[in-house]
């Protein structure tokens, strides 16, 4: 009798499921209604935001936010333009920020004379500010 009566409530439970997907509201992304295989239109580039003496970070570990322009910088295999302010030697004459010590290491802790290749690629973990309206609602408190 207990089987039989778990077996009707799982029964009900994935039809419940089965039939709540069907009227729920379709997803979208921030691209709307483009499907994924398709191409949406460009966003237009926003003006970077400049600010002197950097910007405050908002939580711990948060990697800094770039706080100028990166419209002409290249990060390729082969070429990083960030490092011909910020690496080690050009950081004296340019009084950029100096990378931490930790982007000097492999991931076993090992030290090396160049920025580690998980560390190469600085967009990935830092970010430009633009002027721009948000896309989403945020009440974020620092």
């Amino acid at each position: 009798m207990k089987t039989l009566i778990s077996t009707l409530l799982l029964s009900l439970l994935a039809l419940t499921l089965q039939t709540s997907s069907v009227f729920a509201e379709p997803v979208y992304s921030l691209r709307g209604t483009v499907g994924v295989d398709e191409l949406s239109e460009m966003i237009p580039n926003r003006r970077s935001m400049a600010v002197d003496g950097g910007i405050d970070v908002n939580f711990e570990d948060q990697p800094p936010v770039i706080p100028h322009n990166i419209d002409k910088t290249r990060i390729t295999l082969h070429e990083n333009s960030c490092l011909g302010c910020h690496s080690k030697e050009n950081q004296k004459i340019t009084n950029a920020v100096r990378p931490p010590k930790s982007h000097y290491r492999t991931r076993e802790g090992d030290k090396l004379r160049q920025i580690s290749t998980g560390r190469y690629f600085c967009t990935q973990c830092h970010v430009p500010q633009a002027y721009t309206k948000p896309l989403v609602n945020n009440d974020f408190k620092n």
